[in-house]
């Protein structure tokens, strides 16, 4: 089995871009991650073991990545954009309280995809669902417990 790190260097290859070291790192940064994180939470991992990658260098890698279909671009309803390395079908659990995102992988996404598929005349080019909520944290602390 291999890793993000093989699976990412293969896939650029397979579309004609280099595997550069500093792709591989922000790759790796964003898999890492465990969340969803900020262009500049990436950069900030990165710059810890690669301290001349710039800002720059960041976005246009991730730009390049969400392109290729490698990472998912995600456009929350703060302003902020946050990167999600799975781009499997699955559904985003977003706190409006404190921004947290959180995967929640359901079957019934790829359904939902095939339905739109076959009733419309609609081209589905992603099959993640974003769910805006409260976590279980800040329903706990609205409810005062």
């Amino acid at each position: 089995m291999t890793g993000p790190t093989t699976t990412i260097a293969s896939e650029l290859r397979r579309y004609g871009y280099r595997a550069t070291p500093q792709r591989i790192a922000i790759y790796d940064a964003l898999w890492k991650s465990g969340d969803h994180p900020t262009a500049l939470d990436i950069h900030k991992y990165v710059a810890m073991r690669d301290p001349t990658i710039s800002l720059g260098t960041v976005y246009n890698t991730l730009r390049l990545f969400a392109d290729l279909g490698l990472v998912r671009e995600m456009g929350l309803r703060d302003g902020s954009t946050r990167y999600d390395p799975r781009v499997d079908g699955h559904v985003n659990l977003i706190c409006t309280r404190c921004g947290s995102v959180v995967d929640f992988h359901f079957d019934g996404v790829r359904g939902l995809k095939e339905a739109i598929r076959s009733k419309t005349d609609f081209t589905v080019h992603s099959d993640s669902v974003e769910v805006y909520g409260l976590c279980a944290s800040c329903s706990r602390s609205v409810r005062g417990e």
